[in-house]
């Protein structure tokens, strides 16, 4: 299985990169490298979260919804499969604006003297097995304002958390993004809505069994585990508005979105 992951990563890297501007109420097809995709058959095979209005932007290595209310991500949604760590590419910096964003995206100029980091929503070390994958997670519209306490604390912890889990399953999907309810403020001249916390959902896929997890945590800096913060899919939901595995069938989807219990997630 490893091996196929590894073949798939390279095969996955030499794609011509999809980015689409697609709305609820434009034309629902992709077309890469001459063959067309329609979107309502990916969001099946990729079963991304139910459409909020937004627009939705779509590249090889990740799919996300951009608010522009908010200047930053409803949701972004990727897939991380087992490699070894010896096989991912060197991180390089190069933030930089979205050019799929219709509206414009947030700037690197909004977060400049803010107190706030670029924070990831797919991370960077979740996108590096390719070069091209590495570069496509520096889009601003992949960043949410985050403060470095979190951001460099627990966060991080979480994410390397999540990469670990990806080398003892078959694939881990993953949708994460913030809370923009109650928000602490916002930054910069498109006035970046700064949430008040972040979520991720996790589905994981290992010997033909499908389980689910999600966490939920404050923007500050803290000492507590992440373990903490240990939740439902089924309350990311309730607090996001969003429904995240709705193509899954109603007795799946509500295994897995009601547990909360670590143990039976991982084993």
């Amino acid at each position: 299985m490893i091996i196929i992951a590894i073949i798939y990563y390279f095969w996955q890297s030499k794609e011509v990169p999809v980015e689409s501007n697609i709305t609820n109420t434009e034309t629902v097809e992709v077309v890469t490298d001459s063959v067309s995709v329609d979107v309502t058959a990916a969001q099946e095979l990729f079963n991304l979260p139910s459409e909020i209005g937004n627009q939705i932007i779509v590249r090889p290595y990740y799919t996300l919804s951009y608010n522009n209310t908010h200047e930053q991500a409803d949701w972004v949604a990727y897939t991380i499969y087992p490699l070894h760590d010896s096989l991912r590419v060197k991180r390089k910096d190069r933030f930089r604006e979205d050019p799929m964003v219709l509206s414009g995206s947030a700037t690197l100029k909004d977060y400049k003297g803010s107190g706030y980091d670029r924070g990831h929503l797919a991370p960077s070390k979740a996108m590096s097995f390719s070069t091209e994958a590495m570069d496509a997670s520096f889009f601003m519209s992949n960043m949410s304002p985050q403060l470095p306490g979190f951001n460099r604390g627990i966060w991080k912890k979480l994410e390397a958390q999540v990469l670990d889990w990806s080398k003892k399953s078959d694939s881990l999907y993953v949708v994460t993004g913030p809370v923009f309810d109650s928000p602490i403020g916002t930054i910069g001249e498109n006035k970046v809505t700064i949430p008040n916390s972040y979520y991720k959902t996790i589905i994981r896929f290992k010997d033909n069994s499908i389980s689910g997890l999600a966490f939920l945590l404050e923007n500050k800096k803290s000492s507590a585990s992440y373990f903490d913060y240990v939740t439902s899919i089924d309350s990311i939901e309730k607090v996001t508005g969003i429904d995240f595995y709705h193509l899954l069938n109603s007795e799946e989807q509500n295994r897995i979105e009601a547990n909360k219990d670590l143990v039976k997630f991982i084993n």
